[in-house]
């Protein structure tokens, strides 16, 4: 897959992390323009209030931070933003509002900024379309792989749009200690994509929790060059960008801190969806259900306590539960099933569990992981 023209990627080991890729830069050689998402935590990062006076407008640098979340840093975070974009303006043919920043990692520090703008010459120097892969791994906090994926469609021309994503712990369906940054060469004009980029949120990063954590630094966004729409190409350009933000998201899930599986959580038959929505979220986040996967036990009572415990009325006389295709709960009661069995096939890496509430059409899924001791111990000295 060819790399996308005119996007230049840099990295480097600055000493905000311990050791490591910690900084990242991205350097458009045209003005591009873009559409973000932030957190719907209420203690949002600094770059995030920053980034949002920026809306509307063209830039050409953004600037991710790893390791230092810049968050709860109050009015002087924000004002450590002003003095970078300053300083990047006298280095890279940019002017100080064409760049916006990201931060990601312990929250309450402020940058370090004199380690940052001393490591300016070295991000400058290897900026390279090529370099997107060192551009990931600097982004990374608790990560174990960095993500990223590609997609091509065509309409008057072939174009391309890359996705590049961190995340492994604070996940949440309202976002997590998540950063995702989408680049295309498909011109948009800004009005048109705002809806659908919020569309394909709901069905990609809203679809996924690891620990029901929402973070303070959550930022998702799509950059893309200003241009007359091509009408022909703008269908794929929407199933390339879902799919995309689609494979994202669950390469995150995939990484959950210290999660040994994925499991798919369908709820169906609902009268609502939202219904269906708000019980597929009580199971993700129920603890018991989480560790009880992790152990491989197939404890259908502890889901039937989530179901129950979700705020919505139920007919449990109705509910039937299948784990892994095998109906293990029909009509709110245990059926015979051979438990050694199921057991066994617990011990995969996917595992399915589908909730029939049996009375009506709506239904709703997302993916989730189990807990295990090893979130624990990550999460036990994450600062040390």
């Amino acid at each position: 897959m060819p790399n996308l023209s005119g996007v230049k990627f840099s990295a480097c080991s600055s000493g905000i992390k311990n050791e490591g890729l910690d900084l990242g830069l991205v350097y458009f050689e045209e003005p591009h323009l873009f559409v973000s998402a932030y957190t719907r935590n209420r203690v949002k990062a600094a770059h995030i209030h920053y980034m949002k006076k920026m809306e509307g407008k063209k830039i050409k640098a953004l600037l991710v931070t790893s390791g230092c979340a810049n968050a709860a840093t109050g009015k002087e975070g924000v004002k450590d933003l002003e003095r970078l974009a300053e300083v990047f303006s006298k280095n890279l043919p940019i002017e100080k509002d064409q760049i916006i920043f990201a931060s990601t990692g312990v929250i309450g520090k402020r940058l370090p900024l004199d380690k940052i703008i001393d490591s300016i010459p070295h991000l400058k120097k290897n900026l390279d379309s090529s370099r997107i892969e060192d551009f990931a791994k600097a982004i990374m906090t608790t990560d174990t792989y960095h993500k990223i994926a590609k997609g091509t469609f065509v309409g008057r021309r072939e174009y391309i749009l890359v996705g590049v994503a961190k995340g492994a712990g604070m996940i949440n369906p309202l976002f997590g200690t998540m950063l995702s940054f989408l680049f295309t060469d498909f011109p948009l004009r800004r009005e048109v994509i705002i809806r659908p980029f919020r569309a394909s949120l709901k069905e990609s990063f809203e679809r996924i929790t690891v620990d029901c954590e929402t973070s303070t630094n959550d930022t998702v966004v799509l950059f893309f060059p200003e241009g007359p729409l091509d009408e022909e190409g703008y269908p794929q350009f929407l199933e390339t960008l879902k799919g995309v933000m689609r494979e994202l998201a669950l390469l995150i899930v995939r990484d959950g801190e210290g999660a040994t599986k994925v499991i798919h959580v369908n709820v169906r038959g609902a009268k609502r969806k939202k219904d269906a929505e708000k019980l597929a979220r009580r199971i993700a986040r129920s603890t018991l259900v989480k560790t009880a996967f992790f152990g491989n036990d197939p404890n259908w009572g502890r889901i039937m306590a989530a179901i129950g415990d979700a705020e919505v009325d139920i007919l449990p006389e109705r509910i039937d539960i299948l784990i892994q295709g095998e109906r293990i709960v029909k009509g709110g009661k245990g059926t015979d099933f051979d438990e050694e069995l199921l057991k066994r096939r617990l011990s995969a890496k996917d595992v399915e569990l589908e909730v029939n509430l049996n009375e009506g059409k709506a239904s709703f899924d997302l993916y989730t992981t189990d807990m295990t001791y090893e979130y624990v111990r990550i999460n036990a000295s994450y600062r040390s």
